[in-house]
């Protein structure tokens, strides 16, 4: 072998030896970086069965789900029974996290991240997780963007700087409508025998819902909304927020309440009304017999005790039953007559 062939052959040989050191470097790092939040989190595995609470915080909103003899019930809204899915989904979705990639370290860089905290715009979310009603937290991680291709969440353990990549998802919000066990109620219009509304009485026919007459001739935008709206309230009702129901409920002005009748022997009766801008709803037993009834055995343990406001996609379909009425046209000016002047002399 001549002495430029030799010379080539060490190039080669210390370039190999050199890009085998940065892989086996690489590894190394990748493997620490691994187990630096993956063991933190995997130690759910174990503790998963303990686990009694799990916060969700948004901004300023925190939303608290506690388990108590009864099950999953939502802290932070009086006790209402919360759906297990969401729940076993997050700790799943936890537990399954695999970081791939050591992020920034700096602070001021966490907003681009949507890792920063505190966190004003909402991007960012703080999970944490209690365990055998401890008051300290077993997890504690700021959850910040999704990231595709392949599917990850940037995130840091809460307190520590250093923001990673991990491969997973992780859809948890402190939104209430997540967490909520429902539908409340999922009566089909096709299910309702007649709706009292308002004084006036609605019946269905061919699958269409009218007001028995005798009606009023002229145009009611009120009127109208009530028949496109009130039957199909009870199907699929899952609400987006819920608070325990108070005394004066009931009391509250400018409610519309219709009175459904499932059949000659039972009844449900809703009162909405409207409370800045969300409306909300307010179910009871009608007259009922004692007879049983499958649905409203199953749906009306959840909502009695209760009131529950519409998403809003659904309540903007109701805001014309709270419109102010139209104000009744002036009366026509009439000319007064001159008064009388008696004759002089």
């Amino acid at each position: 072998m001549n002495s430029s062939k030799l010379i080539r052959a060490l190039v080669v040989a210390v370039l190999a030896l050199i890009v085998m050191g940065v892989i086996i470097q690489s590894r190394r790092n990748t493997t620490a970086v691994s187990n630096e939040l993956d063991q933190y989190l995997k130690t759910l595995v174990t503790l998963a069965p303990k686990i009694s609470a799990i916060e969700v915080q948004s901004g300023e909103t925190v939303l608290r789900i506690e388990k108590n003899s009864t099950g999953w019930v939502l802290a932070s809204r009086e006790g209402f029974a919360a759906n297990d899915e969401p729940i076993q989904e997050l700790v799943r979705g936890l537990i399954a996290l695999e970081t791939m990639q050591k992020m920034t370290a700096k602070p001021d860089r966490h907003h681009e991240l949507g890792l920063a905290w505190p966190d004003e715009s909402k991007v960012a979310r703080r999970i944490r997780v209690f365990v055998d009603g401890s008051p300290d937290a077993k997890a504690d991680v700021i959850v910040g963007n999704a990231v595709q291709s392949p599917t990850s969440v940037y995130l840091r353990r809460f307190g520590d700087n250093q923001a990673y990549r991990a491969k997973g998802r992780l859809a948890a919000t402190a939104e209430v409508s997540l967490w909520i066990d429902g539908p409340v109620i999922d009566m089909q219009s096709k299910d309702i025998g007649r709706v009292e509304v308002d004084g006036l009485t609605l019946v269905q026919k061919d699958s269409q819902w009218n007001f028995v007459a005798p009606t009023p001739d002229e145009p009611d935008a009120k009127r109208d909304a009530l028949k496109s709206t009130i039957p199909y309230l009870l199907s699929g009702f899952q609400p987006d927020d819920v608070r325990a129901a108070r005394a004066d409920d009931i009391t509250l002005p400018n409610q519309v309440v219709a009175i459904f009748h499932l059949d000659a022997e039972h009844a449900v009766e809703a009162r909405l009304w409207k409370d800045g801008d969300g409306i909300w709803v307010r179910l009871a037993l009608g007259e009922c017999a004692l007879t049983p009834h499958a649905s409203l055995d199953k749906y009306s343990a959840l909502w009695q005790g209760w009131v529950f406001r519409l998403p809003s996609w659904r309540a903007g379909q109701f805001e014309p039953l709270f419109a102010p009425a139209s104000p009744l046209p002036a009366a026509p000016a009439v000319d007064e007559p001159a008064p009388l002047v008696a004759p002089q002399g």
